[in-house]
């Protein structure tokens, strides 16, 4: 039982590893999908020369530069290359994940089924053979 045990966490462990890679890959589309949507307002913010100008598109594209910025952040803290892979290369790898853990979540299902049914063969076996006792011993008592 101790070896089911084993199998069951360490099948446990390789799906929280796919599942933290998924949350990741899927944490990076949305950075990047953010950065590419106001990257043209970035590039224009740059075309303008004057400065009086620029202090005007800022104040009404400001929202538009802080999802950049924190898309860029994350990116970074991802560790996304600069060159920002496809987006379609990103979805492809994401299904491909998903298929890896679920693939892991059902070998842990049957390694814990496995486990849970050693558990109660384990527990019926004990039952059987503790020497029986009277179910009601109270009752058995006050007759005495």
């Amino acid at each position: 039982m101790d070896a089911a045990g084993a199998e069951a966490r360490e099948a446990r462990s390789r799906y929280d590893a796919a599942a933290a890679k998924v949350t990741d890959k899927k944490a990076m589309l949305k950075a990047m999908d953010n950065y590419r949507n106001t990257d043209p307002v970035i590039k224009e913010y740059r075309m303008i020369r004057k400065e009086k100008d620029k202090q005007k598109f800022y104040a009404a594209h400001e929202a538009d530069f802080i999802i950049n910025d924190a898309a860029k952040h994350q990116l970074d803290k991802l560790g996304v290359p600069k060159q920002l892979p496809k987006r379609k290369d990103v979805v492809a790898e994401i299904q491909s994940l998903i298929s890896e853990k679920n693939e892991c979540y059902n070998d842990y299902r049957e390694k814990s089924e496995r486990l849970h049914e050693l558990m109660t063969m384990q527990r019926n076996y004990q039952m059987a053979i503790q020497p029986q006792q009277p179910k009601h011993r109270r009752k058995h008592e006050i007759e005495l």
